[in-house]
């Protein structure tokens, strides 16, 4: 198991290395860009050069991508799905020059098309980028309005038509939020037999290890610090304890509210994984 947090590269690219060191993060999260725009520019050779000789004496690993909130490659409108196209081919650019090693995307919004529209669309914008090296991971969400990826039947239709050739990132908000109770051991184990069904659980690669403000089902996606939420302690000591969940990379996209909040949410699923034997003393 290892524990990481999203980290924010104000100062640089060069930075973040040090920043992950400082804080205990055995792999990180970042944004490439203002996750807010569509404006983007090329960052100089030299700057990603210097990450990848920082990241191959480093011990910290994965390195993790996420898109920017603008991109939706489930629209069927011709503006967005091009700027989106555009922008993803920019940042699959960026990611793979910097050797990082995933990739995690939001399925997007059919914006009133229709579930199957979207999921067509979601996997015909991704084919042309999933047999990189930086692997693209789908994340499930929370449900809110036409976005795709609330139910695991979703997300695997979309992996199908890649031919299988993306993982999962898994969102434990995201689930609470679109209506799996993981707080509940037993109802953990509904779910994954529900993917190991539709495509299995090998696909899942990584979890966000978010608690939720809102209730199970809202289909609302608020993050909370781990234990202050929704699925609680209990939740994520059933996901540390799981034989699957528990061997994977967790990385936080609990709120910043005050400086030490990140190192405190880690040292919290720290001290989970060193009591079930995931993380050795």
């Amino acid at each position: 198991m290892k524990i990481g947090a999203h980290l924010l590269i104000g100062k640089g690219l060069n930075h973040v290395f040090e920043t992950a060191e400082r804080l205990g993060c055995d792999c990180f999260q970042v944004f490439l860009h203002n996750p807010r725009g569509w404006n983007r520019s090329f960052r100089e050779r030299s700057e990603i050069f210097s990450f990848r000789k920082a990241a191959k004496k480093s011990m910290i690993s994965p390195v993790v991508i996420h898109m920017q909130y603008l991109l939706n490659l489930a629209t069927s409108g011709k503006e967005i799905r091009l700027k989106s196209m555009r922008l993803l081919e920019h940042e699959m650019t960026e990611s793979e020059m910097m050797g990082a090693d995933y990739y995690i995307i939001h399925p997007g919004s059919h914006r009133g098309n229709g579930i199957e529209s979207g999921v067509n669309l979601v996997a015909e914008g991704l084919k042309p980028f999933c047999k990189g090296k930086t692997r693209i991971l789908l994340e499930n969400t929370a449900g809110q309005g036409d976005s795709i990826g609330r139910n695991w039947e979703e997300i695997g239709s979309i992996i199908d038509r890649l031919g299988g050739n993306a993982g999962i990132c898994f969102d434990t908000a995201h689930a609470y939020e679109s209506g799996y109770d993981i707080s509940n051991r037993i109802s953990l184990h509904a779910m994954k037999d529900e993917i190991e069904k539709r495509f299995g659980m090998g696909y899942i690669q990584l979890v966000h290890a978010n608690d939720s403000i809102t209730l199970k089902g809202s289909n609302v996606d608020r993050h909370q610090h781990i234990g202050e939420g929704c699925i609680g302690i209990k939740g994520f000591e059933n996901l540390v304890k799981d034989e699957w969940f528990g061997e994977l990379p967790f990385i936080i996209e609990t709120p910043k509210d005050n400086e030490g909040d990140d190192r405190r949410n880690m040292e919290i699923l720290r001290k989970l994984g060193e009591k079930h034997g995931k993380i050795r003393i």
